[in-house]
């Protein structure tokens, strides 16, 4: 399915659950991870940070591209924003993954001010198209 990319498209897919909400202690998920996490890597010095267990488990939401997405917990539903950054220092480079805790009201403000077309659904993630 496609669609515009409109504020009222992205506040349909923002919306939250209709399911009643799951306080964020009674997430299996969720209240075992921080509000923000990251890891590095150091590739050339064959270093890897790694990410609490639960990071996995969060599903694929919105794929705004390579560098950053939207993620949401299938429990709860909370959104996360999963940031990728790749700084060069000496000796090679130091790649960042950045894991924070977002509120519904909050994602729909940053994906505002993205100029994107379209919204392409794919399976259960949404792909924004410029």
């Amino acid at each position: 399915m496609e669609y515009l990319y409109t504020s009222e498209n992205l506040k349909r897919i923002l919306k939250p659950s209709e399911n009643p909400k799951l306080e964020l202690s009674g997430c299996r998920i969720c209240s075992n991870l921080p509000e923000s996490v990251s890891k590095v890597n150091h590739p050339s010095r064959s270093e890897f940070g790694s990410f609490p267990d639960e990071v996995t488990k969060l599903e694929e939401f919105i794929l705004i591209k390579y560098s950053w997405q939207i993620l949401k917990c299938p429990i709860c539903n909370m959104l996360y924003t999963d940031e990728y950054h790749c700084d060069s220092v000496a000796g090679g480079s130091e790649d960042v993954y950045l894991i924070s805790r977002i509120d519904h009201d909050d994602a729909l403000e940053m994906l505002k001010g993205i100029k994107a077309k379209k919204l392409l659904k794919d399976g259960a993630r949404w792909l924004v198209t410029w």
